[in-house]
């Protein structure tokens, strides 16, 4: 990806998650917990959503892929659900500085772009052939996650193409997405990404978000 798309798509991204959580959320009502935030509540919600839709347990899952990891709240909240999952955000380099800042003033184990693997850390990685080389390691008999919150459906069709061997490896997806992106119909590509879940003998679906006109969850889970 080039240093004007990165450019690009890290702007986006901010834009899209500033509107979420200004319009969505109205922070007034979070004054009496001053130790959470708004962000933290939304992430919790999407997992609260994926369990009562999928009924496990989320400390079952030994891995989770993040597709998109914002500055990182939401591996924080993955690793006070399961201190020993094994953890890794894909993003581009920049956001994973930031991410790295965060996740160490937690006092969390964290990697830049190396292949850890030891189960309490949290890899942070932007090379799509490290990411293939993570993946690979995991064995089927292992339960893991993809996560992808306003993310995948904020790149380029090229460039999410590339990223089907997430869908093929994970049978388990919390994917959320917003109706339309710029000229890309993301209605059009994530029911293509339903029906190769189903493919795979899956139980998926697509769900509207309460609230939140045209944001959808797509949800996968192992039949």
């Amino acid at each position: 990806m080039s240093l004007v798309l990165k450019q690009d798509f890290i702007k986006r991204l901010l834009q899209n998650y500033l509107e979420i959580l200004i319009k969505k959320i109205n922070l007034k009502k979070l004054n009496f917990l001053p130790k959470s935030s708004g962000n933290k509540i939304f992430q919790v919600y999407h997992l609260k959503k994926y369990q009562d839709y999928s009924k496990i347990n989320l400390k079952k899952f030994s891995h989770v892929v993040e597709f998109g990891g914002g500055y990182g709240n939401m591996a924080s909240i993955f690793h006070k659900i399961n201190p020993k999952i094994k953890y890794t955000i894909f993003d581009t380099h920049e956001v994973s500085l930031l991410q790295f800042y965060y996740l160490n003033r937690l006092n969390l184990k964290v990697n830049f772009n190396k292949l850890n693997k030891k189960n309490n850390s949290i890899n942070l990685i932007s090379s799509i052939n490290k990411l293939k080389t993570i993946i690979s390691k995991i064995t089927n008999n292992k339960k893991k996650l993809l996560i992808a919150n306003w993310s995948i459906s904020e790149t380029p069709i090229e460039f999410r193409r590339q990223m089907f061997f997430l869908f093929k490896k994970f049978e388990y997806q919390l994917i959320s997405f917003q109706k339309d992106f710029e000229n890309i119909d993301n209605q059009e590509f994530f029911l293509e990404i339903l029906k190769f879940n189903k493919s795979f003998k899956r139980k998926a679906k697509i769900l509207p978000i309460e609230k939140m006109h045209n944001h959808f969850y797509l949800f996968s889970k192992k039949s």
